[in-house]
């Protein structure tokens, strides 16, 4: 019996409708991480890319979801104490490394002790401090198997903290938590971060690496949630400039950016409304400030003038709405208890604050205050900015600026090292008030467990002058409407294992 036509088109129909999803879904999606990572060190990278990177490669006790909330990750559930000072967490039996080792809870227990260990010199250990004897072993005072973290046996692991943490979900989170395949570890051991030693437990394994060009990612055979795992390879792809992630997106090769230039906004609100993401983002702009720095270590007042010279209102205002005036550490939406901003100074009054504390640093009446240097990472808008407050200190102090504009990660590890002598132009990502303090705490201080602690830490911290609070940023993406299961959200985190591509 020969087939009629219209069984034929049927058949072709039902054909492509079962074909076409697969098709999609081996297509590769290109996503911008902005620069090269300096590591894939779970304990020594520092950069935002880094953990957009191990997102997607690795996998803690806890995760995050397409809205940016904390979720079930290689644990399956969790008990807390009734004093919140103990966390048994249950692991999951089927998680594996990618090799198909299984997770334990011993890996757990190696990776925090390595974490808190001055030896691994780790810049985002001290996330950890609420664990009990984390600071005394970061400071060397006790060994790290010290650490309040127990395998109890394979698939049970025992957390004690010193005090209750009500925000300590954010920190299993992180990146800081993250397990090591013990086995690469000891094999690799100085080249651990590299590309080519990696090994983690995500729902991608790493296939191939490009210096300065892009990061291959195939779906891992051995991850428990693989069949949810929706596009099987990805390309994070390397760019040193916002420009050049939006030239590779308007010609088709990126389906999402990192970022994208300031200048373009109003180009993609009138030509491409439906891949334009703006949104809020708890992301914070900031002097770092050299306390030994030759021009101020035994003059604060010319430091004071400094920080009281800066136009916080001027830099924003040139943004479109994409930055805000920040006069703190915490974004305002992070905090439980909202209260009104402490008022902000008028400006001819904060200028004339600034001058009078160029005074009284000894400078003025014929003496010249001595120049500053700004390092700031290469990126146009970035540069902008450090340009403003440069002219800012020429306009109202007569202090002259020395920029230097280097690669973010070098920056990232000078910054970690001290190693400046004037101010580093940095940015930090808050995910609860506690996070948004501590890498600005003094070597060896606690986080406060009350809000209202935490508060008088945070105004410890800007009258010290060491950290000057700059902006709050917006999370400015191209996304391509084919991407599906993108919700923006204020932590600016999309696992891509959650996102699938339409034909």
């Amino acid at each position: 019996m020969i087939p009629t036509k219209a069984v034929l088109v049927g058949a072709l129909a039902l054909f492509l409708a079962t074909l076409l999803p697969q098709c999609a879904q081996a297509e590769t999606l290109r996503i911008g991480i902005g620069p090269e990572l300096e590591t894939l060190d779970p304990h020594r990278g520092l950069a935002l890319g880094t953990g957009r990177v191990l997102q997607e490669l690795c996998e803690g006790l806890l995760t995050r979801d397409s809205a940016g909330r904390t979720v079930p990750g290689t644990a399956t559930g969790w008990d807390i104490s009734a004093d919140g000072r103990e966390w048994r967490f249950h692991l999951r039996p089927d998680a594996r490394w990618w090799n198909g080792d299984a997770v334990t809870a011993d890996d757990f227990v190696q990776a925090w002790r390595r974490a808190v260990d001055p030896a691994t010199r780790s810049g985002i250990a001290d996330l950890l401090d609420a664990v009990e004897n984390a600071p005394a072993i970061r400071r060397g005072e006790l060994p790290s198997d010290r650490l309040g973290v127990e395998a109890l046996d394979a698939h049970n692991l025992l957390v004690r903290l010193s005090r209750p943490m009500v925000d300590f979900d954010m920190v299993l989170a992180h990146r800081v938590t993250l397990p090591v395949h013990g086995p690469t570890l000891q094999a690799a051991g100085t080249g651990f971060g590299t590309a080519r030693a990696f090994m983690c437990n995500g729902p991608y394994r790493l296939a191939d690496h490009r210096l300065q060009e892009s990061y291959r990612l195939i779906r891992a055979d051995h991850y428990h949630g693989r069949d949810q795992v929706l596009v099987e390879s990805i390309d994070l792809v390397v760019s040193e400039n916002p420009d050049m992630e939006m030239n590779l997106f308007r010609a088709g090769q990126l389906h999402v950016t990192s970022t994208m230039p300031g200048a373009m906004v109003d180009w993609a609100r009138g030509h491409m409304p439906d891949s334009l993401h703006i949104h809020p983002w708890t992301a914070l702009n900031y002097l770092r400030v050299n306390l030994n720095g030759p021009a101020w270590r035994d003059n604060p007042a010319f430091l004071t003038a400094l920080a009281l010279a800066i136009d916080r209102e001027q830099i924003a205002a040139t943004s479109q709405g994409r930055l805000s005036p920040a006069y703190g550490l915490v974004p305002l939406g992070l905090w439980q208890t909202q209260m009104p901003p402490a008022p902000v100074p008028e400006p001819q009054m904060r200028l004339a604050a600034a001058r009078a504390a160029l005074a009284q640093a000894g400078y003025g009446e014929g003496k010249t205050p001595p120049p500053v240097e700004l390092i700031y990472a290469g990126i146009e808008a970035v540069r902008r900015r450090a340009v403003s407050i440069a002219a800012q200190w020429k306009q109202v102090l007569g202090v002259e600026t020395i920029l230097v504009a280097q690669e973010p990660r070098i920056i990232t590890r000078r910054e970690a090292d001290g190693d400046y002598p004037g101010f580093i132009f940095a940015g930090w990502v808050s995910y609860a008030p506690s996070y948004a303090i501590s890498p600005f705490l003094p070597p060896g201080a606690e986080t406060s467990t009350t809000e209202q602690g935490l508060r008088a830490q945070e105004r410890a911290i800007l009258e010290s002058h060491h950290v000057l609070p700059l902006l709050f940023s917006s999370s400015q993406r191209m996304v391509s409407p084919r991407v599906q299961g993108w919700q923006d959200n204020v932590y600016d985190i999309h696992p891509i294992s959650r996102l699938s591509l339409t034909p």
